[in-house]
C-alpha cells in the first residue's frame, strides 16, 4: 500500500482523535485481505494493583488516554545492504530506537497487549510493540564466541535496553521452522525467552493459512510443539499472519490442536497498516491487529509509513495511549468514556 493511499485512508476514515480502522497492507505476492473474524469479547483482565504500590499521579498532569492507538512495528530483515521493501539496516534500527526512546514509547509485548498486561507501562509513556517476522538471520545470529551478535536485531535491543534501562529490550519473534537458519530452536528459543522476548508463532512452513481445517492445524500444532519442545512450558499465544493472507478458518488461526499439542492464539496479527486500537476500546479486534511496516527501502529517503504513523502520532492527529500509572483501571479523558469497552467501564477512571 502506498504512502498516498494510506493517508488517504487516515483522512477518509475520520479516526484523527480516537484511533485507525483495521486494514492490511500488501505482502510480497498480493495484496491480502485483512482477517475479519468478530472479536471476542474476553473477560476484564486489567493488570492488579499492587497493594504497596504508590498513589498514581493526577492523570491530567501525564495527559492519561488508555484507549489511544498503540503502534505495532512490523520487522522483516536486517540487512547491511537493502534491496526490497521487507529491508531495514541496522543504521534505521538504531534510529528507530532512538525516536520511539525520545518520543516517550515503552516497549511491550504483543501478549501483553492482548491480554491487558499494561499497568507495568509508566505513567505518562506509550506502549510500542515491536514485532518481527521470519525469524531471519540478521534478528538473531551468534559471534565466533557464541554470543549474541551485536549487530543482530536482539543485540541491538539489548544493548540499547542496557543503554536506556527505562527502555527494557521487548520484542516479540514471530517463527518458523529453523528459526534464524541457525538449526537449533532449543537454543534460540531458549536465549529469547531468557532475556524476556515473546516467542509468536508464524506457522511452521511460512505459508498463508487458505488451507483444510487439518492443513490449519498442522501448520500451526507444528510450530507450537517446536516452541514447547525448545522450552518446556513455553507456549506461542498469538500469531502472525504469513503475507498477511486471510486464513480460511478463522476460528482454527485462534485455536486448534495437532498430534496432542494444542494451542490457542490471543491476538492475529495482521501486515498492514495503521496503529491498532488499545484492547480497551470497543472497536479492538483480537482476530485482525493491524501493523505498520518499518523498513528502510531505498537507503532509507523519503517517508514511509512508519515514520508517517508515527509523525501523525507526534503532532497529535492520531491519539496516543498513554498510560496513567493505575494498574487496575483504565483512565480516559472525560470526553472518551462512550469508547471505552463495555466489558471495561467498571474500571472507568476519567478526569
Amino acid at each position: 500500500m502506498s504512502d498516498v493511499l494510506t493517508r488517504r485512508t487516515l483522512l477518509g476514515a475520520g479516526i484523527a482523535a480516537v484511533g485507525a480502522a483495521v486494514a492490511a497492507c500488501s505482502g510480497k505476492a498480493a495484496e491480502p485481505r485483512a482477517a475479519v473474524t468478530p472479536a471476542r469479547t474476553p473477560k476484564p483482565s486489567p493488570s492488579a494493583t499492587p497493594t504497596n504500590a504508590a498513589p498514581p499521579p493526577d492523570p491530567a498532569s501525564v495527559h492519561a488516554n488508555e484507549i489511544g492507538v498503540i503502534p505495532v512495528l512490523m520487522h522483516h530483515r536486517l540487512v547491511p545492504k537493502i534491496d526490497s521493501e521487507f529491508d531495514m539496516t541496522p543504521e534505521w534500527f538504531a534510529a528507530e530506537l532512538e525516536r520511539l526512546h525520545r518520543e516517550r514509547y515503552y516497549p511491550v509485548t504483543m501478549l501483553q497487549v492482548a491480554t491487558r498486561d499494561l499497568g507495568h507501562v509508566p505513567a505518562g509513556r506509550s506502549p510500542v510493540v515491536l514485532t518481527f517476522d521470519d525469524s531471519t538471520r540478521g534478528q538473531l545470529h551468534y559471534s565466533a564466541k557464541g554470543e549474541i551478535a551485536p549487530d543482530s536485531a536482539v543485540g541491538m535491543l539489548l544493548d540499547f535496553g542496557k543503554r536506556n534501562p527505562d527502555f527494557p529490550a521487548v520484542a516479540s519473534f514471530y517463527l518458523n521452522r529453523d528459526p534464524f537458519a541457525l538449526g537449533d530452536p532449543h537454543r534460540v528459543v531458549g536465549d529469547l525467552l531468557a532475556h524476556g522476548f515473546e516467542v509468536g508463532n508464524h506457522t511452521y512452513d511460512h505459508v498463508p493459512l487458505q488451507l483444510s481445517p487439518a492443513k490449519v492445524q498442522q501448520q500451526l500444532g507444528e510450530l507450537a510443539a517446536m516452541v514447547s519442545a525448545a522450552a518446556p512450558g513455553a507456549a506461542a499465544r498469538t500469531v502472525a499472519l504469513p503475507l498477511g493472507v486471510e486464513p480460511s478458518h478463522p476460528a482454527l488461526v485462534r485455536r486448534g490442536s495437532w498430534h496432542g499439542t494444542a494451542y490457542q492464539n490471543e491476538a492475529v496479527l495482521l501486515v498492514g497498516a495503521n496503529p491498532a486500537h488499545s484492547p480497551y476500546h470497543r472497536d479492538w479486534l483480537p482476530d485482525a491487529v493491524p501493523r505498520i511496516r518499518s523498513a528502510s527501502f531505498h537507503g532509507g529517503r523519503g517517508e514511509f509509513e512508519a515514520k508517517w504513523w508515527l509523525d501523525q502520532i507526534k503532532r497529535g492527529t492520531v491519539t496516543r495511549y498513554v498510560s496513567a500509572g493505575n494498574p487496575g483501571k483504565v483512565t480516559v479523558p472525560k470526553a472518551y468514556a462512550a469508547h471505552v469497552a463495555p466489558a471495561y467501564r467498571s474500571q472507568l477512571v476519567t478526569y
